[in-house]
């Protein structure tokens, strides 16, 4: 009895994933048709990725909670060990894309309020703009990290809300990178497309 249990739970459980995947909309709020090219998070925003930056990880996994989470990446990867011996791969900058979606537009706000909230607290933070990107309007915060164990210097982060989703997009810079954050930023936000 207990496996048939078990079995039936596991099929339960299957099917509600397989709910929480979003279909590839057909045409984008800015009126372009969705392009298969276009890096696809939470079937809400694609991605035209500008040149010179490259997609490195898209991941779902965490999409029963209503959160989507992609990467991007600018530069050669760098062998690094943290002050743990953990090691990980960096590159110049890298761009990190986390959607999370609410039963209300209400909670999306709250929520991005709270990811600005903990970024004011975490970084140095040196100017608060206001930024339309594609139509999408954004608060964007530029700082420098003060901590000596971070392997990143200065970066820059953009909250905002579409919809019933929170929006945050957050450029991490080492020393070594000769873009200007900000600029790299909005670029990659002007490439972004919101499902109609």
């Amino acid at each position: 009895m207990k496996k048939i249990i078990l079995i039936l739970f596991g099929a339960v459980l299957c099917l509600c994933a397989a709910g929480c995947s979003q279909p590839v909309p057909e045409r984008a709020a800015d009126g372009r048709s969705w392009s298969d090219e276009w890096v696809t998070v939470g079937g809400i925003v694609g991605v035209d990725t500008p040149e010179g930056i490259d997609p490195r990880e898209n991941n779902d996994a965490l999409s029963a909670n209503g959160m989507y989470y992609a990467a991007w990446s600018i530069g050669q990867a760098e062998d690094f060990v943290n002050e743990d011996g953990d090691s990980a791969q960096l590159y110049d900058a890298q761009i990190y894309f986390l959607l999370a979606g609410f039963s209300a537009a209400e909670k999306a706000e709250e929520n991005a309020a709270e990811w600005q909230t903990m970024a004011n607290d975490r970084y140095a933070v040196e100017q608060v703009l206001s930024k339309t990107c594609n139509g999408q309007a954004f608060t964007v915060l530029t700082y420098a990290y003060d901590s000596g164990s971070n392997p990143y210097e200065r970066g820059v982060s953009a909250f905002g809300v579409y919809g019933n989703y929170a929006v945050n997009v957050e450029l991490s810079c080492r020393e070594g990178f000769s873009g200007d954050p900000l600029a790299v930023l909005t670029d990659f936000l002007d490439h972004c497309h919101y499902s109609a």
